[in-house]
């Protein structure tokens, strides 16, 4: 997994006041080797979180990597061990990046069935966006069997609904992340994935999501299609 490092302002005290850190930059973006490229999926409103539609995007991250025991896979592959290349894809939406102002309280308030507060918010200012991730996507890709596995493609739960058919945000984003694994493998023949995910209420709900997706069993833990 990547690391990264937010760089912020040092607070600052007086006698009346702290200024909470602040990101410098206007976008507060989630930036080094790790992540390959940045996209724009698509727009939409998320039920019952943000007030306005936000649009999806994705960071991505692609790397090289060897296996040893084909075996293990969800669906038979031509060789045991072999090279593949394995994908992170987290989707993220844009929020304000805040500043807090606030106020000390030069004799904290005393109250009977609480703690006394040393102070209180006396403003508030907008300083730019960071990416807040909304999910996690992971997938293979096998050369030699010219094969995808999407391996799990998902809205945390604030952002999904049940059941999985009737979520076309869910859908939306298995969408575009298959349209990219597609594009950025253009040799791949066959696209599988798992038959059940503990993200759904049930095998039947989750089986249900795939086929309306325009898969169906392919091998006993999998389902899939042609590309």
């Amino acid at each position: 997994m990547g690391s990264y490092t937010e760089k912020s302002k040092t607070s600052t005290v007086n006698s009346t006041c702290v200024i909470m850190p602040v990101m410098q930059s206007r976008i507060d973006t989630i930036e080094d080797e790790f992540w390959t490229e940045h996209l724009p999926f698509f727009t939409t409103q998320f039920p019952a979180y943000y007030r306005e539609p936000k649009q999806v995007h994705g960071r991505i991250h692609t790397s090289d990597e060897r296996y040893f025991d084909g075996s293990h896979e969800i669906l038979p592959l031509t060789q045991r061990r072999g090279q593949r290349t394995y994908v992170m894809m987290h989707p993220y939406v844009l929020e304000p990046k805040l500043t807090f102002t606030v106020g000390l309280y030069n004799k904290p308030k005393q109250y009977a069935d609480q703690e006394s507060p040393i102070g209180e918010v006396i403003g508030s200012n907008h300083e730019g966006l960071r990416e807040a991730q909304v999910g996690n996507s992971q997938a293979w890709y096998y050369p030699a069997d010219k094969t995808i596995v999407l391996w799990e493609c998902f809205f945390d739960s604030r952002f999904h609904k049940h059941p999985f058919p009737t979520d076309t945000n869910m859908q939306k984003l298995w969408q575009s992340f298959e349209q990219w694994l597609i594009k950025q493998f253009p040799q791949a023949s066959t696209l599988a994935t798992p038959f059940n995910d503990p993200i759904a209420e049930s095998i039947d709900e989750y089986q249900a999501f795939l086929k309306a997706l325009g898969y169906s069993p392919i091998a006993e833990a999998a389902f899939g299609k042609r590309v």
